[in-house]
């Protein structure tokens, strides 16, 4: 006897696993999809990455706790300006390599970093190149496994040209600190090397101050220009006076400011007198070149830098004076000059 029952059983059956067939063949279907896309996203990411590591001359290293520091990346070499085959494995953090006034911050920079357990360590220092040049780099590194006490035991990272970069910081710089006229640095150099010479080690410290004569009357009687090629004239002569130690700046206008470290009253006035013994030999026209000085000297951390300061400046207004009556005519002839002008 045929059992109706029995034969739709049989086909639900059916029906449920060839369901069970579809949904299976959906997802690996889904599955493999995505594992070729994913493929794919990873090779384009991959060579994305190795155009911007070549583009921005960027090598990857890695340093084990065993094994040390090691490049395994011809980039690395290439950015210095190596064969591809021939500095693997070459640069050591304790090598020739690296720029011998770097090495001392470089370890120290690594030693916070083990001291303090980051995640992250970065350095700046110079590597020398295949040309003998120094090269500035950026290294940046993460952290990729610890030991048990949860020291690193391996560091990934990648280290980034920035000479080009250092050049324009560094010409910044000088834009910054240096007066366009004379070429000499200017007065917010002086007042950051007046902070670093607040110390003992750089008593006896000597200020000179010193103001050019006739400025104001010869650019008012014979033209900026002319008055430009006396300031030049003077800060030439200042400079040449000085010596290598000494820090020559133009303070504003026509006054000049020397800080003189490690150096007495006498041997500060001796300086002065060879500066207006040049400007004497100079012997410039249509203005006389002529320089009026005054010197202070700290010898004790008790004396406040900003007096030193303006002692020396008191002393230079008061030689500016009696040099003014020395040439009295000189100034009343530029004077006269200077009022038929305007």
């Amino acid at each position: 006897m045929f059992d109706i029952t029995s034969g739709v059983g049989v086909n639900l059956l059916t029906v449920h696993r060839f369901f069970q067939i579809l949904v299976l063949a959906v997802l690996a279907g889904a599955a493999t999809w995505l594992l070729i896309y994913l493929h794919k996203k990873a090779r384009y990411e991959r060579r994305r990455l190795e155009l911007a590591l070549v583009g921005n001359k960027l090598g990857v290293w890695n340093w084990s706790f065993k094994k040390g520091f090691a490049i395994n990346d011809r980039r690395y070499a290439e950015m210095l300006g190596y064969g591809t085959d021939g500095a693997a494995g070459l640069f050591r953090l304790a090598s020739d390599h690296v720029h011998p006034e770097d090495r001392p911050r470089m370890r120290a920079d690594l030693d916070r970093y083990l001291a303090d357990a980051s995640e992250h360590v970065e350095t700046e220092f110079r590597l020398r190149d295949a040309s003998g040049n120094w090269r500035w780099v950026l290294a940046r590194g993460v952290t990729v496994s610890r030991d048990r006490r949860g020291r690193p035991t391996l560091v990934i990272g990648i280290t980034v040209d920035i000479t080009e970069q250092k050049r324009v910081q560094q010409r910044l710089w000088e834009l910054s600190y240096t007066d366009p006229v004379t070429g000499l640095h200017n007065r917010a150099y002086f007042d950051e090397k007046l902070k670093e010479l607040d110390r003992e080690d750089a008593l006896p410290l000597s200020v000179i101050m010193g103001d050019l004569n006739f400025l104001k009357y010869t650019n008012d009687a014979y033209g900026h220009y002319t008055g430009d090629s006396l300031l030049v004239s003077a800060a030439n002569i200042i400079r040449d006076s000085c010596r290598s130690t000494d820090i020559v700046t133009r303070w504003g206008g026509d006054e000049f400011a020397i800080l003189l470290p490690n150096t007495t009253q006498s041997e500060a006035l001796l300086i002065c007198r060879r500066i207006r013994a040049a400007c004497a030999k100079a012997g410039l026209r249509p203005v006389e070149l002529s320089v009026s000085l005054g010197v202070a000297t700290r010898d004790s951390m008790n004396q406040p830098l900003e007096e030193v300061v303006k002692s020396a400046e008191d002393w230079m207004y008061r030689h500016k004076v009696q040099e003014r009556r020395g040439t009295q005519k000189r100034w009343a002839g530029l004077a006269k000059r200077s009022a038929n002008l305007k």
